[in-house]
Order: C-alpha cells, then structure tokens, then sequence
C-alpha cells in the first residue's frame, strides 16, 4: 500500500483540488472488472483476486475464505451490525465486519458465513433493505439467499442472457429489480434506485443510459435515455467556447455502469469544484467507465463534470480544427508532432497548427485540377507530397504564424511546387507512400490500373514498374518505417506491404521487387481495410470485415492473433510507436486500443 497527499487533476482541466489520491493498494496480480462497494468511510474490494480487502481511515482490514477469484462485492445497508458479501464462483461468503475486527484484535483468523455455493460466475450481488435476503446474480439466473445460513430462498428465472445487476426497491421492499445482456429489465415482486424520483437507472455497453419510472400507473415506462457520447460532446464544445483548457481522459463510448447518487450542497468539501456551476442541493448520479467517472445532474440530465483515471491514455479531442467544405480524405503528422497535413474533397489542402485551430497554410481549388486523394509531409518535414489524379505533387513550403494587426489580411505562409511527377497508364493514384521519420528519396505508388511504379527523387523519375501487383486496385501500401524507440537491421527497411480489396496482403522487397509473402485470413470484401507494420518490424495488424483487427507475424502467412470486440467493420488499424499497443477503428468511428504481449 502506498499512501501520499500528491494531488491529481482530474477533469476538464479544472483546479487540481476535484480528487486527491489518499492510498493506492497495488495488487500481484491484475484484476478483472468486479463489482466494488463503499459504505460510509469504508470501501470493499478483492486484493489479489481471492482475498477481500475492507478499506477505512485506520488499518486495512484483509479477509480470506475464497478460493477462486471475487466477482462481486457488496455492502449492507445497516451499520450495526455493518454486513458485506462477497462471491465467487465456488462460494458466497456474508461477513460481519465487527466480528471480524473483533478476531483480528485477538490475533484469530476471521471467518465468515458461507450462504450460497457453487453457484456459478457471480457478476452482481445485493442486500435487501434489511439485510435478511442477499440478490445473487449468476448467468442467466437471480438467487435470493438467506444472509444468516446456507439456503436458496428463491430462484428467479427470465432473462435469457447474464444477468449483471439487481436492486431491491426501497420503498417496495418485495420488488427486485434486474437488468441483462439480453437488453431487458425485469421488476420482481417479492440500478440505481432513485427513491425520490420513484425511478432506476441502467446503462449499456453502447454508452447509453436509461432512466425508468418505478410508478404503478407508469407502467415502467422509460422517462428519458441519454447519449455519453453527445453529451461528453456538448460538454467539451461548451468549455472550448468559453476559452478552457481542456484536457479530458474519458472516452467517448464507453462500457458503463450506474455507481452511486448524491447530493451536493455546499457543505461538501469534495464537491465544492461542482458548485460553481451548478444550483445548492442538486442531486447527481456518477457513471463508472473503463477509464473514469462521469457525473450527470438529474435535474436537468446534463453532463457536469469528468473525473478521469490518471493512468488512462485515451483522450477527447484538445482542440477542434474546422475550415474543410467537403468530406477528408486524408490527415498526416509531421515529424515533430506539431503540424498537421490535411486534404479533402473541396480540393483543398491545409496545414494546422496543433497550437491554433485557424490553419497556417491553405492551397485552394485553383492549385489542383482533381480531388486532392492523399496528402503528407516529407523527407524530415523539408517537403509535401500529394497525390491528384494520375500524378502526384512535390511542394516546399514555409510556415509563418506570427501575427501583424496592420497585415493580417496578407498570407506569411508560402508553398511552392517543384515537381510533378506522372503514373503511367493509368487514370488516378490510389495509393502513395514515402517515409518521413528518416531521409529516404524513395515513393511508392499504385494506381487503377492494378501497377506499382517505384520513384527515385534524387534522380527524379520512376525507376521501376511493378504490373498486376493485385487483382484489384491497391488501397494502401505500407512501408517499414520503424520508430524512433526501436531498431532493426538495415535490410528490414527495404520491405513494404500492399492490399487490395479480396486479395488479402502482400510483402514485397524493393531489391527484388517480387512479392516475398502472402497474408490471408482477414475478411476485405466490403471496405478498404488498412493495415499497418509494428515498430519493431516483426508484426503485421490489418483491420477487417467480420468485426475483428488481425495480427499477423512476419514470417508466417496464418494470423497469430484475432482481437474482436467491435460492432462494425474495422477500416484502419495503427501500432503505437514506443509500446506493445495497437489501435483500431471501425466504420463508426469509434477506437478501441488493445494492449497485448507482442
């Protein structure tokens, strides 16, 4: 355990007073996501998955009796005597904490009482509101047990997928309410309750919450349901309006599960940063995520506030960059991170400043005859390319984002072209690569008519053509980079990949220029799915049509590794540079990043 004053920021890049980290308890091993509790002063939680750890200003309070990992923890709801349960898979143990001190300070082992066994992975449990009964929820099933001795009091069946949380109405004390996987709620005579409101709240995976009322004559109807992610949205544009920095950790969809509800007033200490924004004695409820917590007023259902995890690396967007009258075709960093490239369907090309949401450089329509299709900076940042039609462009280029009041009207930015280089036989461009992390005089580019034609810059012509590459059109070809934190042998950098829609992957060498592997095993039919090759030059990522990133190894044509979880088509995919991480989008544009041991 350690323990410190060090304050953290959290949120919306307000004052460092929103959360102050108290202790940290460090486990062996990583723990899966499990139901925690708090009560009061104290909290509960598995430490080093089968041993329950009882939190409170004085000494940690550490309980043994499981053998298999905790799942779920849960506390009473009243203090004398102050009940908690855990689960397992193999057991159901309610524990009464002041026994338990008890036996602690005589230097006995603490033991609890078994109530329920073998029941099954445990993914929520819950007391009633006089802590007689106990709500297991384990697979498709709810088990109300006795919490004084081993015994099955009902078992209540319905939902056709697992059941993940339960709530005993409190001013109904015989209904239970439940929600499930299978996208249903069920009220049981016999998720967060909101007893003022009469109402629950539950929410999905998709990043969307429901509140529904608990009144008879309402026949639970839904009351209203809110979007995270427009409302993380809302929230971010109304603080870059108002001229706040905003530096946010939260996703914008995420997995999400009702904590808690509270009051605020200004009496509360802790929440007194909430005050200055909202009415005295609003109620809120916070939603707990992956990477951090979200309060919602309940008077209005307006996102108020983010407390992100510190240890989170996903963030929301800093700044928001609008000029661009058609859609993008494509974005591109420079080498030092400050600048960014961008073109798009308006024929334009702009470059941003990350600093500044104005761009520092804009060519127009009458620089281009064609859509520009793909734009990036390089040899070191010295150079753009760009590619239009069946040719592709070199500009130099200076930026100047100083500013003059009396000459603000006239561009300090200049860009100029130097060379236009042509594909043969063929109508458009549809793939273009050249490295900018090093200098390297060589582009690659693929065109409608199926070819490949290599250029040399310091000579300034093609040099090579490659016909038939694939028996479609090359959406993107992919050259061994590297990165800065790693390194590879020489030879390596002369490999580069192409893809094509239903013809899978190939690794070509530029000594030899013949196709030296084939990939296969990922689904491209429909989109034209990216890939992308790992810093270290070892691994292969590809997206996919059947919902799922693929991770290939250089040296075998199978895939080692299928990463699923997404919705929709992954269309790109991206290593990160300096760790084992990679990053995939879908057709809806959300991101996932999946850390593996590559």
């Amino acid at each position: 355990m350690e323990s410190g004053g060090e304050r953290r920021s959290a949120g919306g890049g307000f004052s460092a007073d929103v959360v102050c980290e108290k202790h940290l308890f460090k486990s062996k091993v990583s723990e899966s996501l499990v139901q925690l509790a708090w009560s009061q002063h104290r909290c509960a939680f598995p430490l080093d998955r089968n041993e329950l750890c009882i939190w409170d200003t004085e000494t940690p309070l550490l309980l043994s009796g499981h053998h298999y990992s905790i799942s779920a923890v849960s506390f009473g709801h009243k203090t004398n005597p102050l009940l908690v349960c855990s689960a397992s898979r193999e057991r159901v143990i309610v524990w009464n904490l002041d026994e338990c001190t008890q036996k602690v300070q005589e230097g006995l082992t603490p033991r609890g009482t078994v109530v329920g066994t073998l029941l099954g992975m445990v993914l929520h449990v819950r007391f009633s509101p006089d802590d007689q009964q106990v709500a297991v929820c384990a697979g498709n099933r709810i088990y109300i047990l006795s919490a004084k001795t081993e015994a099955i009091l009902t078992e209540l069946h319905g939902h056709l997928a697992p059941v993940t949380a339960a709530e005993f109405c409190t001013w109904e004390k015989t209904m239970l309410i439940s929600v499930s996987e299978d996208r249903t709620f069920k009220a049981r005579k016999f998720l967060l309750i909101d007893e003022e409101n009469k109402q629950f709240i539950t929410g999905s995976a998709e990043g969307m919450l429901w509140i529904f009322s608990l009144i008879r004559d309402h026949n639970y109807r839904c009351v209203t349901h809110i979007n995270l992610k427009k409302e993380q949205e809302k929230f971010c544009n109304k603080l870059w309006k108002s001229g706040k920095e905003i530096v946010l950790k939260t996703p914008i969809a995420v997995s999400c599960m009702v904590i808690t509800k509270a009051s605020l007033s200004y009496s509360d200490n802790f929440f007194s940063f909430f005050n200055r924004y909202s009415a005295l004695n609003t109620s809120y409820f916070w939603i707990g995520s992956s990477t951090g917590l979200l309060i919602i007023n309940l008077g209005n259902f307006e996102l108020e506030a983010f407390l992100s995890y510190k240890e989170m690396s996903i963030i929301l967007p800093l700044l928001f960059l609008l000029g661009h009258d058609g859609a993008l075709n494509s974005v591109g960093w420079s080498h030092d991170k400050k600048w960014l490239v961008s073109a798009s369907e308006d024929r334009t090309l702009r470059v941003w400043s990350v600093c500044n949401n104005e761009p520092a450089l804009i060519l127009g329509k009458e620089k281009f005859h064609k859509t520009v299709r793909f734009a990036q900076f390089y040899f070191i940042d010295a150079f753009i390319l760009l590619c239009c039609g069946a040719e592709f462009h070199l500009l130099s280029f200076h930026v100047d984002t100083t500013k003059d009041d009396l000459k603000r009207y006239k561009p300090r930015s200049v860009c100029k072209l130097v060379q236009k280089f042509p594909m043969a036989s063929t109508m458009e461009i549809t793939s273009l690569s050249a490295v900018n992390d090093f200098y390297s005089y060589i582009v690659l580019t693929a065109g409608r008519n199926r070819a490949l034609e290599v250029f040399d810059l310091n000579v300034g012509y093609s040099t090579a053509v490659i016909p038939e590459v694939h028996t479609r059109s090359v959406h993107q070809i992919c050259q061994n980079k590297g990165s800065s934190f790693s390194t590879q042998q020489p030879e390596a950098y002369n490999l580069f990949l192409t893809t094509a829609a239903g013809d899978g992957i190939k690794l070509w060498d530029l000594r030899t220029l013949k196709c030296e592997r084939r990939f296969e095993g990922h689904h491209s039919c429909c989109y034209p799915c990216g890939i992308a090759v790992s810093p270290c030059g070892r691994f292969i990522a590809s997206g996919s049509d059947d919902k799922c990133a693929y991770i290939y190894e250089m040296h075998s044509s199978s895939f080692s590794h299928k990463l699923g979880g997404h919705t929709e088509s992954v269309i790109n995919v991206a290593f990160s540079p300096s760790s084992p991480q990679v990053s995939h989008f879908f057709s809806f544009l959300r991101l996932k990043y999946v850390k593996s041991s590559l």
